[in-house]
């Protein structure tokens, strides 16, 4: 039976099948949410994701061989 939380509940700690272990998990709506520790991550990778997006992004000098 799945467990209910108060409004006022931030965070509780249950088995992550990512993590393979006990994390913390975000409480919404009075229910189990996403495991914080996996949300970091995800968050880390997509800001390096973005990070190396705008460096291939970037426009090359204008005054090289490769313009002429």
């Amino acid at each position: 039976m799945p467990e209910h939380y108060t409004r006022n509940t931030i965070s509780a700690e249950f088995w992550c099948a990512k993590c393979k272990k006990r994390t913390q998990h975000t409480i919404d709506d009075a229910r189990k949410g996403r495991c914080l520790p996996c949300v970091e991550r995800l968050n880390v990778e997509h800001a390096q994701l973005e990070i190396e997006r705008r460096r291939e992004a970037r426009q090359g000098s204008l005054f090289t061989e490769a313009s002429r």
